[in-house]
């Protein structure tokens, strides 16, 4: 579902460009992303932002896990090719661990950031707007 290409509901998750220029991804509950449901996300950020990267926001849910195969493409530079900088959401160890794993195997070739609070993300990604 498509609402003037700003909000977009799919099954793992919904984006939504927001009006101060941040993708928001906030993906569902017990649920694990595989490489399809990322490159659905990138095809998705070029109808957001054709031709130009932005800052993404990843709200992480409860129990939700990402393939070995999805982390590598999340982390090149075709899963990023629309990526200004990257931040995720969350608050457990579980996610503190894969996350700390994914920055240090996988190496994302954006800058790529965890915090605890939404808030936290937002004032970080902003800072990329302003380059």
């Amino acid at each position: 579902m498509v609402d003037h290409l700003k909000h977009i509901i799919l099954n793992h998750s919904t984006v939504l460009l927001r009006e101060d220029g941040i993708i928001e991804v906030k993906f569902k509950d017990d649920i694990l992303l595989n490489i399809e449901d990322c490159k659905e996300l990138v095809s998705h950020y070029e109808h957001f932002s054709p031709q130009k990267k932005r800052p993404i926001l990843h709200l992480i849910g409860k129990y939700m896990n990402v393939t070995k195969e999805a982390r590598e493409f999340s982390a090149s530079e075709e899963g990023l090719k629309y990526s200004l900088a990257e931040a995720f959401v969350f608050n457990s160890l579980p996610h503190r661990i894969i996350a700390n794993f994914y920055l240090n195997v996988n190496k994302p070739a954006a800058p790529t950031k965890f915090f605890k609070t939404k808030q936290e993300a937002e004032v970080w990604l902003k800072t990329f707007l302003k380059k």
